[in-house]
């Protein structure tokens, strides 16, 4: 058994409200139900209620059929992927981002099967549009959802995606039902501009951010003759910038900055906030952050 598949079965969701609705089978009701949408008919089982015969179709074969219905999914899930040029390159600690974000999908993926739950994914687009995938629950379409974000990062190198900010306000203006929504991404930039959408998500959802821990604009080792190119801006570096202790040592102070407003903005918002810096990681901070949204759960 993975990693994953660990993690996974000790996952729980709590949503934020005790009780959503009485009947429609959600994680805080009195009654699950078992859905209302017809699924299929099978032959009759003894053990069957008698409510759910289908008298036409006994009528029409002689043998008495059950009716079947579409369970009814209990939270919906979706996972909104950074897909910014910076999303290529690894880590100052050598996390593979892309790698982070398919072992995010993955590991959701199998906790949906475990709990009946959906799962899509929001991704952008070269163009700077906002694309939000159809919600599913099946392997093949974890599969597909897996790649939809490698394309939309392949493609990020050759455009200018949307930002999470921009991602987010489409969220808000096109999201109505209730859903657990995972932010994944290397953001390094002032976290405090997003905290009016934050607010606004987290009334109506459940939020919850991992960051990436941001790849390093420094050169470690030396490069002779190579011109050394910003991936976002395609503009060449100059070297000598990119070999300064000073301002390596700038970066490193606001980056610790910037993690610590990230942290105080989420926490503000109601947001379960987690950082990775490598795969084991990143497991470990998604379960944290499921009992940091427990807490959350509790307090409202």
């Amino acid at each position: 058994m993975t990693i994953q598949q660990i993690v996974a079965k000790k996952l729980k969701l709590y949503a934020k409200r005790r009780v959503i609705t009485l009947l429609d089978g959600n994680y805080d009701s009195v009654f699950k139900g078992k859905g209302v949408e017809l699924e299929s008919l099978r032959p009759y089982v003894h053990g069957d209620s008698i409510k759910d015969i289908d008298w036409k179709s006994t009528a029409r074969t002689g043998n008495v059929h059950t009716r079947q219905y579409t369970p009814l999914r209990d939270q919906r899930i979706l996972i909104v992927a950074d897909c910014s040029s910076s999303m290529q390159i690894p880590s100052a600690s050598g996390l593979n981002k892309k790698e982070a974000v398919f072992g995010l999908i993955v590991t959701l993926g199998m906790f949906v099967n475990k709990n009946r739950d959906v799962l899509a994914v929001c991704t952008g687009k070269p163009d700077g549009k906002t694309h939000i995938g159809r919600f599913g629950y099946t392997n093949n379409h974890i599969e597909e959802s897996l790649r939809n974000v490698d394309q939309s990062l392949q493609q990020g190198l050759m455009g200018q995606p949307p930002t999470i900010q921009t991602m987010l306000e489409r969220i808000n203006s096109t999201l109505k039902q209730r859903t657990a929504i995972f932010i994944i991404s290397d953001h390094t930039e002032d976290q405090s501009e997003l905290k009016p959408i934050l607010n606004k998500l987290s009334v109506k959802h459940q939020l919850f951010w991992m960051h990436l821990e941001p790849s390093s604009p420094f050169i470690t080792h030396p490069v002779y003759n190579e011109p050394v190119m910003d991936i976002e801006t395609k503009i060449n570096s100059d070297q000598e910038l990119l070999h300064s202790k000073v301002l390596r040592k700038e970066w490193s102070e606001y980056i610790s900055n910037t993690s610590l407003v990230r942290r105080k903005v989420c926490k503000s918002s109601g947001v379960a906030y987690g950082e990775a810096s490598n795969n084991d990681n990143l497991l470990t901070e998604l379960r944290k952050m499921f009992l940091e949204a427990k807490n959350y759960a509790k307090r409202h």
